[in-house]
Order: C-alpha cells, then sequence, then structure tokens
C-alpha cells in the first residue's frame, strides 16, 4: 500500500472511529487517557522482537510452559520478520494501526483489510499474554495513571497557560489522546524505554515504567510529550525565531537546538508547578539524564532570562548560539 492509500485509509479510519468508538477513558480538562489492552500487547512484541534482533536480549522474565513459549515465539518472530524496521512513532503504517487499535475493546467487531494478517498474530498469542503479561502489565499502567491524574488535573491548567505564552502558539482544542503502555519506545541509538509523540493530530504515549522512583518525572514527560505540537523544527513562534536568526547570524543550524528548548521550558515549567504542589524536584529529566551537555548552561542562563521576561526570544536565541560558536 502506497503512502498516499494508507493516510486516505488513516483518515477513514479515524473519521468513522469519531463516530462509532464507545472506549471509556479518563478525562481531564486537556487529556483523554487510555490503557488498551491490544496496543499494550502491540508494544511489547515490537519490543521483544526489537530487543531479540538489535541486542540479542530479552524483556522476558516470566516462566511460560512449552505451548505457551511456542505460541508466544511465533508473535515475536511475526514481528521481528515484518514489522521489526517501522518505527513506531514515525511509521504511516504504524500510525494508522495505532489510531485504529487505540479505539478498540478487547473484543474486536470488524478489522480493516490492512491490518487483518497483523490482528492474527496478536490473536494467536492474546491467550498467553492476557495469561502472563497483562495482569502485571494492567495493574503499572493504571497504577502510574491513578498517581498522577490529581497532580495533571491540579497543574494542568497553568502549565497550558504558561507553556503556550512562552511559545506563542493555541493548545489544541480537543483534548489531547494519552495512551499509557507498559513498556513504550527505543531505538537503535537510544535504547531507553521512552514515550512519544506523533503529530498531526498529536497523539501521545506514555510509558507506565521507566524512572518512575524520580516523584515528578512522569508528570514532566507528559507536559514535555504533548507540548511537542507547539514547537516545530522551523515552524511556528520557536522554530521560525531559531532558524530566523542561525540564518541571519549564517551559521550552521545547532543540532535539535528546537528540541532542546522544549525539554528547557517544560523541564523548569514542571518543576515549578511540583514544587509549588510541594513535591521536591531537584533537577529536571534534562539534567538528571545529561541531555544536551553543551547546550545547558547557555539554556539555563538565556531561556531562563526570557521565561522571566528579561528579554526577548531572539535576543535569547541569539546569545545561545553565539556561545556555541
Amino acid at each position: 500500500m502506497n503512502k498516499k492509500t494508507l493516510l486516505c485509509s488513516l483518515l477513514s479510519i479515524f473519521l468513522s472511529i469519531c463516530i462509532h468508538a464507545q472506549i471509556k477513558r479518563d478525562t481531564t480538562k486537556y487529556y483523554s487517557f487510555n490503557v488498551n489492552y491490544w496496543f499494550n500487547l502491540h508494544h511489547y512484541l515490537w519490543l521483544e522482537s526489537f530487543m531479540q534482533v538489535n541486542e540479542d536480549s530479552t524483556i522476558i522474565d516470566q516462566k511460560l510452559s512449552k505451548s505457551e513459549k511456542v505460541k508466544l515465539d511465533k508473535a515475536i518472530s511475526y514481528y521481528s520478520e515484518n514489522l521489526i524496521e517501522e518505527d513506531l512513532r514515525t511509521s504511516d503504517y504504524m500510525t494508522a494501526f495505532k489510531f485504529w487499535i487505540t479505539n478498540q475493546n478487547k473484543v474486536l467487531n470488524e478489522i480493516p483489510d490492512q491490518f487483518r494478517e497483523h490482528m492474527k498474530a496478536l490473536q494467536e498469542v492474546s491467550s498467553v499474554y492476557e495469561k502472563v503479561f497483562w495482569p502485571i502489565h494492567e495493574k503499572a499502567c493504571k497504577s502510574v495513571l491513578n498517581e498522577y491524574l490529581p497532580l495533571i488535573i491540579e497543574t494542568e491548567e497553568t502549565f497550558v497557560q504558561d507553556i503556550t505564552k512562552l511559545t506563542r502558539q493555541f493548545w489544541q482544542e480537543e483534548k489531547l489522546p494519552v495512551d499509557i503502555t507498559y513498556v513504550a519506545k527505543v531505538t537503535k541509538w537510544n535504547l531507553r524505554n521512552r514515550p512519544y509523540t506523533s503529530l498531526f493530530p498529536t497523539y501521545v504515549v506514555m510509558n507506565a515504567i521507566g524512572e518512575n522512583d524520580v516523584k515528578g518525572n512522569w508528570l514532566e514527560l507528559l507536559y514535555h510529550e504533548s507540548a511537542h505540537h507547539l514547537i516545530l523544527s522551523s515552524n511556528y513562534f520557536v522554530g521560525g525565531t531559531i532558524n530566523d536568526v542561525v540564518e541571519t547570524m549564517d551559521i550552521k543550524m545547532p543540532r535539535q537546538l528546537g528540541h532542546s528548548y522544549l525539554f528547557y521550558f517544560t523541564g523548569q515549567l514542571t518543576k515549578q508547578l511540583l514544587e509549588k504542589s510541594g513535591i521536591v524536584y531537584d533537577e529536571t529529566y534534562m539534567v538528571r539524564n545529561g541531555l544536551y551537555k553543551r547546550y545547558y548552561p547557555l539554556l539555563d542562563k538565556h531561556l531562563k532570562a526570557y521565561m522571566r521576561r528579561e528579554t526577548t526570544l531572539v535576543e535569547a536565541t541569539e546569545n545561545i548560539i553565539e556561545g556555541l560558536k
């Protein structure tokens, strides 16, 4: 199926979902949360096949009977042979599948032709997943949501007001969909189990396990991922400002500078909100994980001044780029 046909199918599926879906979700003013059985199974098989193929390792530590292992191995082989090269975030096929499967109940009524073979692989291993893995995965997903839902309700209004002011962009009108999976995404160059976001429309996938021993980390990552639609690499206010300054200064664009802005803005705003709620949050995700080490001192000086309204984003960006020369 070519890209145009697939995207047309995605639109058709999405419109059908809007009309017919009756999925129960936990909602706040700005978010709509879901823990989907099939999507969790899909992620688990994709990540397991990825680890086996690329790292010669496994994420499975539960004991299985011989027949259960045969079923699981068959499903993993299907993913390894057919889906391992399909990126969970950027692949057109994976995007279309995500939109469809996350709006399905456990009992499926009808399967679109383009997903029939894929779903056959999932259905054949479903009994094993439901018995051995799903109780653990569902509990972890619902636990992290229940833990953070009151904090999201308490802080989301201020966060949205502040991040839209900094980025000069409107938050989307519809509630932003967030699916929670036990495991999320890895890549060959980043083996962290981490959340991800697809855009147009914005759709966030958050993982239940990760750095959740750090109180507040999940909230920061949720706010970071959900703000992706406000900062694009070369468009909108922030991305456009960075590109304009780079072109004016006639230098090469610093790698992922816009993404570092997103990490800094969302990290600092979340830190302020957590501390206001009485939660000690000594370091943001960016600092704890050593992201953009070369950029950080400059961001902390000049973007902080911009956040305090002591300078413009243009001037802050000029100073940052000058410091990176």
